[in-house]
């Protein structure tokens, strides 16, 4: 494995004139088995894997970070919003299929990579609006109702709200809350804080925001593309630009959630995209444009 340390530089030049949020410590190249390249990576909560999509072959794949083992979770599966239970036992999905009439369906399933169980938690849809996984139980959205179901087998319950998307507007539980308004504004990459009292979004032509978790006080982060969750007083997300054929720079960013700091966290050389952070916080892991996949070690 390749390791790559950031010079004392990187590291101060990356603060933007403000104070550091993350305390990098290296960022590693994956060595990837031969004949692999990844086009998007989740990392588990404990660090050691990732679920990814692959160029080389459709559906979603398990990477072993430490033997480097390729195992297929679904030949039809999509990276999209992929969730990782806490225990690092369940991957849910979707999984998308034309039906008889030729209109797109959307399936949630869920993938038990110890039993190697696959399951369906929402049948196929017109309408599945969004999922997470809240103390090892699935919730997801669909058609504004909220299915659950326990991965241990025990009671399932939902003890946080759940953002979604429906018709280009963000909701919390189903329902809609759009911030700024639903005419002409489209929302995508919800979530909502570990705390569960704000949502952050991003709002197209405008930029990415963190709002209450019911709409109120939106504030704006500026132009942050796939943002997610640190914690919860920093947002971590990609600054791209490309020239409309391709990207030729890309780099992660931290964000304090009051928008008032901002730390870089890679180059844009680097061309890092679709940060995932791991649950406990000590790793990012990103892709590039080659398909090359790198994780970030940090110590709080």
């Amino acid at each position: 494995m390749k390791k790559v340390l950031l010079s004392a530089v990187l590291l101060c030049s990356g603060v933007l004139g403000y104070a550091q949020l993350l305390n990098v410590q290296s960022i590693e190249k994956i060595a990837l088995p031969q004949g692999v390249t990844i086009n998007k990576a989740t990392i588990s909560p404990e660090g050691d894997f990732v679920v990814m999509a692959q160029n080389e072959k459709s559906g979603i794949h398990r990477l072993d970070l430490t033997t480097k083992a390729v195992t297929t979770i679904s030949e039809s599966g999509i990276m999209h919003n992929v969730k990782i239970s806490r225990d690092g036992s369940t991957v849910v999905y979707r999984e998308p299929r034309v039906n008889a009439n030729r209109m797109r369906q959307i399936a949630l399933k869920s993938f038990d990579l110890k039993r190697g169980v696959e399951a369906t938690v929402v049948p196929y849809s017109r309408d599945l609006q969004g999922v997470a996984i809240i103390d090892n139980n699935i919730v997801a959205v669909n058609s504004e109702k909220i299915t659950t179901k326990s991965i241990n087998g025990g009671e399932a319950k939902v003890t946080m709200p759940v953002a979604s998307i429906r018709y280009g507007q963000l909701c919390i539980d189903g329902k809609v809350i759009s911030p700024q308004g639903t005419t002409g504004n489209s929302y995508m990459w919800p979530s909502v804080s570990p705390d569960g009292t704000r949502v952050l979004y991003y709002l197209a032509s405008s930029g990415c925001y963190i709002a209450n978790i019911d709409g109120s006080n939106p504030v704006r982060l500026g132009s942050l593309h796939a943002p997610l969750w640190y914690d919860n007083n920093t947002v971590v997300g990609m600054y791209d630009r490309d020239n409309g054929h391709q990207i030729y720079a890309s780099r992660l960013v931290a964000v304090s959630a009051d928008g008032k700091v901002k730390q870089n966290i890679t180059e844009d050389a680097s061309l890092a995209l679709f940060p995932s952070v791991n649950e406990v916080g000590s790793k990012i892991a990103y892709t590039t444009p080659a398909g090359e996949l790198f994780i970030i070690n940090i110590t709080r």
